[in-house]
């Protein structure tokens, strides 16, 4: 079995320790690929008393392991009394970007970083929009990371040269 931690976001001083275990069975009768089991719980008790029941993922493949785990982490997280949560007071910020503002060539992408510091409620991607030259370009983003950091890079489809 290994063990992770768990933390919500908007309490810092408290961390959660996790199980995970994983087991490959072949049911009786079964012509195919092994089923995989993955059991994930916690000793931590549940915030309306009594225990957190373990949760329990049937995988054929572990393709689809990460986004099952992080469902299952969250269930377990939402049975724990978190309390007393921290206010979330500071907004997102920009912690970097490319290019610098005497960088830029006709071929050059932007690229954006973006933080929130913790205790955070975490960035809502849905609420960001990007315009440049009043051009909207939030669908062409392409966005990676996780609540508290993103990385948001843009590039032109198309390359207008002028000969003026």
């Amino acid at each position: 079995m290994a063990q992770f931690l768990i933390r919500n976001s908007l309490n810092t001083q408290k961390v959660v320790k996790c199980g995970i275990t994983f087991e490959q069975v072949t049911p009786k009768n079964y012509e195919g690929e092994p089923i995989w089991v993955v059991e994930l719980a916690t000793d931590e008790p549940h915030k309306n008393g009594g225990d957190i029941s373990p949760v329990f993922i049937n995988l054929t493949s572990l393709d689809t392991l990460d986004a099952e785990v992080e469902k299952a982490v969250e269930t377990i997280s939402a049975q724990i009394d978190w309390t007393p949560l921290e206010e979330d007071t500071r907004a997102p910020f920009v912690y970097s970007v490319y290019p610098t503002e005497y960088e830029v060539s006709i071929d050059s992408y932007v690229e954006i970083v973006i933080k929130d510091l913790l205790p955070s409620a975490g960035i809502n991607i849905d609420t960001i929009e990007m315009t440049i030259n009043d051009l909207d370009v939030t669908d062409d983003l392409t966005i990676t990371g996780d609540p508290y950091e993103y990385k948001l890079k843009w590039s032109p489809s198309i390359k207008v040269y002028s000969s003026e």
